[in-house]
């Protein structure tokens, strides 16, 4: 029996707005990217490394979450929200790198980040800021698909699956090998635009689908399906078709985390409980870009290194300042150094 939606779930489908639920995954899987970057397996059980150490699924889900509720700002052609959308995604990504740069080259006799090494950084994506190489695919990507938008109009999304079709023959004609030509930035961030944009662009067409309507009028039984595949998807290696975050079933995957926790009744949760919740999950940008720095501090310390604990302690620590921050900068676009 389908289930009734009531007049705010509606309103949520109908506008696209991030629930609770996709803001508590975004947390669950920046916590699995600081998971992925620094548990040790010697130091954890096997389920723990299982998980964190051979399931690619973070990024497709991110990118997924991305560029889904991108899709009426990038196929209306809407120039204010893809600035907008741009100026989130550029500062970060060149704003941290400098600041590390400086800092780096004040404090550290050994290993200062030369200035060579801070252009490619700022060019690439991936220099000694291996994890930006998201932002460099999401800039790109956002770029790729606007111009789409703007010159082929209606036939916008035609071309986008016929290059999703190009993108997954490729990945598993192991075209990707021949990047192997580029040294390791270069290729890094080739590979990693490319690995993704399949996903991307099924966010972009499960958009214009309205999917969030049809599949609302059938919530239990989403739920069920969407939960039931992410046991399988876990649990066992048959459904790991490519390495890295390439392949069909990383896209089935990010499908099956975005509608599970999508529909999840968070409707009914307390308004100031949202509000708490909101709050607490609104920094997983800061939190991924500060990870990254915050990894080597940790190995310092014995009883944290590589262990659960070192995880959440990162986390904790990388939430702090990104909670700071937005409060000292959150009337200057710096805010999107931490939400």
């Amino acid at each position: 029996m389908n289930i009734i939606i009531n007049h705010e779930m509606k309103n949520k489908i109908k506008n696209k707005t991030i629930n609770l639920g996709i803001q508590i995954l975004r947390v669950i899987l920046c916590f699995w990217v600081i998971s992925f970057h620094s548990l040790d397996t010697k130091k954890i059980n096997y389920f723990l490394f299982y998980i964190t150490k051979t399931k690619f699924f973070h990024v497709p889900c991110f990118s997924f979450i991305s560029f889904f509720f991108a899709y009426n700002i990038l196929s209306e052609i809407n120039i204010t929200k893809v600035k907008e959308r741009l100026q989130r995604l550029l500062i970060p990504y060149i704003i941290w790198p400098i600041i590390v740069f400086i800092t780096n080259n004040i404090f550290y006799k050994k290993g200062k980040i030369s200035l060579y090494n801070l252009k490619i950084q700022l060019i690439l994506g991936s220099q000694f800021m291996i994890p930006l190489w998201f932002l460099f695919s999401s800039i790109m990507l956002t770029m790729i698909f606007f111009l789409l938008s703007y010159i082929l109009k209606k036939n916008f999304l035609f071309a986008c699956q016929l290059l999703m079709i190009f993108s997954y023959m490729a990945q598993y004609s192991y075209f990707h090998q021949y990047f192997i030509i580029y040294n390791d930035n270069v290729r890094f961030s080739l590979l990693g635009t490319f690995s993704i944009f399949p996903i991307c662009v099924t966010g972009f067409i499960m958009a214009s689908l309205r999917i969030l309507n049809i599949l609302g009028e059938h919530r239990i039984k989403t739920l069920l399906f969407s939960f039931l595949s992410i046991y399988f998807l876990l649990k066992y290696d048959i459904f790991i078709d490519l390495g890295g975050h390439k392949g069909i079933m990383n896209n089935f995957a990010a499908l099956s985390f975005f509608f599970g926790f999508y529909f999840l009744p968070f409707e009914h949760i307390n308004s100031k409980l949202r509000i708490i919740i909101k709050s607490i999950t609104n920094y997983t940008n800061g939190i991924y870009c500060l990870q990254s720095q915050i990894i080597p501090f940790s190995r310092k310390l014995v009883h944290f290194n590589g262990t659960l604990k070192g995880c959440i302690m990162i986390y904790l620590i990388s939430f702090i300042i990104s909670f700071i921050g937005n409060k000292l900068l959150h009337q200057t676009k710096l805010k999107y150094l931490f939400i």
